[in-house]
């Protein structure tokens, strides 16, 4: 499914060579090689389908008693999931793919997923460096792609289905769903100069560093896949959400075969465990 935002909208990566590759939020490079549906599929065997293949078992990680409760680590569990997690420029713990779709603080029961707000049965505690927050959270913070079962003084992890991945045999795109994700009507004038021209200065950026969380580019020189479009799109008077599962819910859905320069695709795939 792909999102237009230039009448058109989404996050992932630009609908251009160069910025495909600049980006830096494709699983798959190869799933987008058959744009115009002339060629036949292109098969490239991803880092997370290479980690599937080779961890057959759930990933499963420890419990901590602390004050009486369980915990579990927030880097135990962004590797048992195949996420990514640190601490962040402004003291928070960032987990998530490719940008952080969670931010966590010490003390704070609250935990920020973009607009929304989770609450923890207790707060998080910082430990010898590490961010650990109630195992009894789990399940509201990542239950919609993790399947979760305790065994003792342990937690396994596994991935729930989400059909065929992304990346396998280069599975197409699915039509247009009216009412779906992307039901926005986010709009400029003169769609197709503007996207030549968000493309011409994206490729501007190509060799900046990428960052996990970074802050804003002014202050950082570095990007990561979704701040790099926010910026980029904000040029434009666009306003985008910092993540990019935030990002996927504006503009209008389209099919495969409307492709066109400038748009921006999402990759949906399964916990590389």
């Amino acid at each position: 499914m792909r999102n237009r935002i230039l009448a058109k909208a989404a996050c992932a990566g630009i609908v251009a060579s160069a910025l495909l590759t600049s980006a830096g939020c494709t699983d798959n490079p190869g799933d987008t090689a058959d744009l115009s549906q002339r060629y036949a599929p292109v098969r490239v065997k991803s880092a997370e389908q290479t980690k599937t293949d080779e961890m057959s078992e759930s990933s499963v990680i420890k419990l901590r008693s602390i004050h009486r409760t369980g915990y579990v680590s927030l880097s135990d569990v962004a590797k048992a999931a195949g996420y990514t997690g640190k601490w962040l420029a402004d003291g928070s713990y960032g987990l998530g793919d490719h940008d952080p779709r969670w931010t966590f603080r010490t003390g704070d029961s609250t935990v920020h997923a973009g607009g929304k707000q989770t609450k923890l049965p207790a707060p998080a505690v910082k430990e010898a460096g590490g961010l650990y927050i109630p195992a009894a959270g789990l399940p509201a913070l990542f239950g919609n792609e993790l399947a979760m079962r305790t065994n003792g003084d342990s937690i396994s992890l596994l991935p729930r289905a989400f059909g065929q991945d992304a990346g396998h045999g280069g599975m197409p795109f699915a039509d247009a769903a009216p009412g779906g994700a992307g039901r926005g009507k986010l709009r400029i004038a003169s769609a197709s100069s503007d996207a030549a021209d968000i493309i011409a200065h994206g490729q501007k950026f190509l060799g900046v560093k990428y960052d996990f969380g970074t802050g804003d580019y002014r202050q950082t020189g570095k990007f990561d896949c979704s701040s790099f479009v926010q910026f980029l799109f904000a040029d434009k008077g666009i306003q985008l959400p910092r993540v990019a599962r935030d990002q996927a819910e504006r503009g209008t859905s389209v099919s495969r075969s409307e492709l066109q320069p400038g748009d921006l695709m999402f990759f949906l795939r399964t916990r590389p465990l």
